[in-house]
């Protein structure tokens, strides 16, 4: 099998696969694997916004400490390799290819046929993890928690970062049933760490679960965390009476690092590898900077209210006219996601050309109308990029599948690992 055949194999299956209502077909097929998830420690992350975020930091901490870490993410932003990665590297396409044939010979063997791409990619990442004999592995949940694929591992700790509306088709109209999917991924015995933003209802049922289970519950102290110094590219900060520099910035990734810190310190890090990891954790399209062209540039990717709300708050640090290129996926909710950006900006293209799934650009219209907002929309992403103001700043942002696509173009000759 070659990687373009595995990819064409990994996309022969839906996004999401036939609904589930346990974990057997997953469970069956790690049995015909051999269990690989169980040679390796592993971090199990849920929550809304900000999972990718803290499993970068706390990756980077593991690394900092001399482990063997690998990470499985979603989605990816420039190519399906980075999803699976041993100490920041890709997984390679020779790798790949192989393990998805083996992944394949096992699914047959299960006899089931409807699995979804994520899990396929899960099993390769957990043969990866396992053959590249990862010391820990730190594992992102795709949506939900209590029916992900991901929920068969027994982590070391459990983290729950900031829950919000989000995937409602699937996990339910209300913050409590999505705050009891994503509570799902608490187990007995193992500690939990929660962010200290949650809705208050979503808390409360994080916390009767950990009860039921037995389970220490740690949520970050925010009367300890000091802010020393934010701008748009980083943020200092004491918390706990220690120092930290984070390279990702915002209220939002201040609330994803102290989730990230209390993690590493129930794996038993060491404050020095945990400031470096914070210090060292990146990922493309949160709030980053590009200059093309002589033009700048902000990619985020940015995708419900939450975020946008976020998103929109770091952006009032930038000086200047702003405007915003903004395309996203049908399956959001792009009235409310909308109602907390266009405020923050002076102007607004909408593009639809990204992904198959996209809300047509004139419908995004319609809605930044209805908010009394001015706002056009494009043939393409290309030209919006092209007909972007050079006095202004201008966020592109709705979807990581439209930041990938816009790194792309702005960012041609970009070397991936």
């Amino acid at each position: 099998m070659t990687f373009e055949q595995a990819v064409e194999y990994v996309e022969s299956y839906s996004r999401s696969g036939a609904p589930a209502t346990d974990l057997i077909r997953f469970i069956l097929l790690m049995k015909q694997l051999g269990d690989p998830q169980n040679d390796f420690k592993s971090v199990h992350v849920a929550g809304t916004n900000g999972k990718g975020s803290v499993c970068e930091y706390v990756t980077c901490a593991l690394r900092a400490a001399g482990k063997r870490v690998g990470r499985f993410t979603s989605p990816y932003i420039d190519r399906l390799e980075e999803r699976i990665q041993i100490n920041g590297k890709n997984i390679s396409r020779p790798a790949f290819a192989l393990l998805c044939e083996k992944v394949k010979t096992a699914v047959e063997k299960t006899e089931f046929t409807d699995y979804s791409q994520f899990e396929i990619l899960c099993a390769i990442g957990m043969l990866y993890f396992s053959a590249e004999q990862a010391e820990y592995a730190v594992i992102e949940v795709g949506i939900g928690g209590l029916l992900d694929c991901t929920n068969i591992i027994e982590p070391e700790v459990s983290v729950i970062t900031s829950i919000g509306m989000d995937h409602t088709d699937l996990l339910g109209g209300t913050l409590a049933s999505i705050a009891r999917n994503k509570a799902g991924i608490i187990k007995p015995s193992v500690p939990c760490v929660c962010s200290h933003d949650q809705p208050e209802e979503a808390m409360k049922i994080i916390a009767e679960k950990c009860r039921e289970f037995g389970v220490k519950l740690t949520v970050p102290d925010i009367s300890r965390l000091q802010l020393l110094h934010m701008d748009i590219s980083d943020v200092f900060f004491t918390y706990k009476g220690k120092n930290y520099h984070g390279a990702m910035s915002g209220s939002h990734q201040l609330a994803n690092l102290m989730c990230a810190i209390e993690a590493c310190e129930v794996l038993g890090l060491k404050y020095g590898d945990i400031y470096v990891g914070t210090e060292k954790a990146k990922l493309p399209a949160r709030m980053e900077c590009i200059v093309s062209d002589n033009k700048r540039f902000i990619v985020d990717g940015a995708h419900n209210p939450p975020a946008m709300k976020a998103c929109a708050e770091l952006l009032g640090l930038v000086r200047g006219r702003k405007n915003a290129v903004i395309g996203m996926l049908g399956r959001k909710d792009p009235s409310a996601s909308l109602a907390q950006l266009l405020p923050a900006v002076d102007g607004v293209t909408f593009v639809d050309d990204f992904d198959a799934g996209a809300v047509p650009a004139w419908e995004l219209v319609k809605i930044a109308e209805g908010y009394g907002v001015k706002a056009k929309t494009a043939d393409s992403l290309s030209s919006a990029l092209q007909n972007a103001d050079g006095q202004a700043t201008t966020l592109i942002t709705g979807s990581l599948y439209l930041a990938g696509k816009a790194r792309k173009l702005l960012l041609p000759d970009e070397r991936q690992i």
